[in-house]
């Protein structure tokens, strides 16, 4: 046994402490009651979470690190997008009038602008060679306004081989790639649908189209084949029933104005420090997290597993179960605090794409050279009677293994393990800088992202067992005579995904610019042999523009694996073209 395996084990031996049940009930039960309406951050009920844990932070003599010397480190997220007074509509040529206001809408995703030029009918924007069957085919689409309708020549069947063409982002982004300066969706006179303008909900990604996007009434759609010789019912029975493009140009001119405002909404990380008692390793920190955000009242653009239901989704697991555990682990350490110095944050907007971990890790209250380690705890309430928990990050710094499998000696869990320290969680934001990360995970269950994950399903004996683990995991790494060696995985497995290809590249979910910024590459794939890197902003992949992430999935699908790809990045304020050698996706990697 080296002297790490018998650091650890003498620790433990005398400061192992029995994890507070009752209290983390109780924690579990507040922050996944529903008055707290589901906690979506932006919210009144993320506030009173954030509240309760700022004061519980206090209550455990913890000193306040955010802001202003309070325990709060405030930002801010797009949270929606509001149609602005500049938007319209008018046509010339055959059709020569303004639009009503009722007839037309810019979507959410739609950029904001103005163009005028000729109209294009593009069919239903889908272009699938595989099945022979291509809208766009001898289409002259360049800096034309697309006329687009939803769904397919197999109406909306999400079983038929058109469903991966049925997005209407995806509609755009092939319609843009054509050279499209603008785009119409409509609904189809031959469909069984509202004839109404289509509404699409914000999605939090605040990604646009990178050109203006109305959404017009059938009626007026209609209107525009006036004086051609053929109605839109027909060209639209024709594609449906003899699975046959219909696209053409129209003799008529489209005068579009987009005016989208973005909504800012505030919202905070919680954050507190616990100083270290050692002299010298006291100036190094461990940083603990866990995210108290979820999903609010679902809802579709809510990642919701049911989108149509609106209903209040508590999130007792996901992850008012960490945070329970966080506050665990605060209060064992504050009762007699270990060598290093430890940060404890409650992470907002988790759920909206790693905001707050990444905000943090932007702005952290020391410098970066001065924290060792990260722990997260995400989803650790519903333990497995096969392995009870899973290890993500156990590859991100060599002295894992030995360490969690000492420390598992008095413990007995049954650990799975995972090297990368890449994953859907906060952690990822710390691997990405160059931390040590570990990810606690008891695993995903029937209720996730669903009304149904409420307090009473925690197995709250063996969520203790799995917490205690994490204190002492925190406490062993705490008093580490040297700080944790980091480790970039290599080949490290990206996650599931319906993509024939992958690349490596991990985009940055916050961005709110033109194009993918990169947040990290994974070890050993294709994006880190191109030489792509951390801050490089994607603008295009071979003949697709990317404006935005979902520019970005739908290039993936254009070329195959082992086909040389040129991507147009910016870099530092200079474009850069670097060649991306695809690599298979592995049965649904990404």
């Amino acid at each position: 046994m080296n002297r790490l395996c018998a650091l650890a084990l003498a620790l433990l031996a005398s400061t192992t402490q029995a994890t507070d049940l009752a209290s983390l009930r109780r924690d579990v039960y507040f922050l996944a009651s529903s008055g707290l309406e589901g906690r979506r951050a932006g919210t009144v009920g993320a506030q009173v979470a954030a509240d309760f844990i700022a004061q519980r932070f206090a209550h455990l003599g913890l000193a306040p690190a955010g802001d202003q010397q309070t325990y709060f480190q405030t930002f801010s997220f797009v949270a929606d997008v509001q149609p602005g007074p500049g938007n319209a509509l008018s046509f010339s040529g055959n059709l020569t009038r303004r639009a009503f206001p009722e007839e037309f809408a810019p979507l959410t995703f739609s950029a904001s602008g103005t163009v005028e030029a000729e109209v294009v009918f593009a069919g239903y924007g889908i272009a699938a060679p595989e099945l022979g069957y291509d809208d766009f085919q001898g289409l002259e689409l360049k800096g034309k306004v697309a006329l687009i309708l939803r769904f397919s020549p197999a109406g909306d069947d999400p079983a038929s081989p058109f469903a991966p063409y049925l997005p209407l982002r995806r509609k755009v982004s092939d319609a843009v790639a054509k050279g499209a300066a603008a785009v119409l969706i409509a609904t189809g006179p031959a469909s069984q649908q509202s004839g109404e303008p289509v509404k699409v909900p914000f999605d939090y990604s605040f990604a646009d189209a990178g050109v203006p996007v109305m959404a017009i009434s059938t009626a007026l759609a209609e209107q525009l084949f006036a004086g051609q010789g053929f109605t839109l019912r027909e060209l639209q029975e024709r594609m449906d029933g003899r699975r046959e493009p219909a696209s053409r140009p129209l003799a008529v001119r489209a005068h579009i104005t987009t005016d989208l405002r973005p909504e800012r909404r505030p919202t905070a990380n919680v954050v507190a420090l616990l100083p270290g008692n050692d002299p010298n390793l006291g100036q190094e920190m461990v940083v603990v997290g866990a995210h108290y955000d979820h999903l609010g009242w679902g809802g579709p653009g809510s990642n919701s597993l049911v989108p149509d239901v609106r209903a209040i989704h508590n999130g007792a697991d996901d992850n008012a179960s960490g945070v329970a555990a966080l506050l665990q682990i605060a209060q064992q350490l504050a009762a007699r605090p270990p060598k290093r110095s430890v940060i404890f944050v409650a992470f907002s907007a988790e759920e909206l794409g790693l905001l707050g971990s990444s905000y943090f890790v932007q702005h952290l209250p020391v410098a970066k050279e001065r924290v060792v380690a990260m722990v997260n705890l995400d989803m650790v309430g519903r333990p497995k009677k096969g392995p009870a928990l899973t290890l993500g990050g156990y590859g991100t710094a060599k002295e894992w293994p030995e360490l969690v499998e000492t420390l598992n000696r008095n413990h007995h869990l049954k650990i799975a393990t995972s090297a990368g320290g890449f994953g859907a969680s906060d952690h990822a934001s710390f691997y990405n800088a160059g931390i040590p990360v570990l990810f606690f995970f008891t695993g995903a269950h029937e209720d996730y992202h669903k009304p149904s994950d409420d307090a009473d399903k925690l197995d709250y004996p063996a969520m203790a067992k799995v917490v205690q683990f994490a204190a002492d995991t925190v406490r062993a790494i705490a008093h580490l005579p040297q700080r944790p060696t980091y480790q970039k995985v290599a080949q490290e497995e990206g996650p599931r995904r319906s993509f024939k290809v992958r690349t490596g590249l991990i985009p940055e979910y916050g961005w709110e610019g033109r194009g993918v910024k990169v947040s990290g590459v994974r070890g050993g794939s294709a994006a880190e042999k191109a030489g792509l890197q951390a801050g490089d902003v994607v603008l295009q992949v071979g003949n697709r523009p990317v404006h935005n992430i979902y520019d970005y999935m739908y290039a993936l699908g254009d070329h195959q694996a082992g086909e040389t790809v040129p991507f147009t990045v910016l870099r530092g304020g200079e474009r850069l073209t670097l060649s991306v050698t695809f690599e298979a996706g592995g049965g649904g990697k990404s």
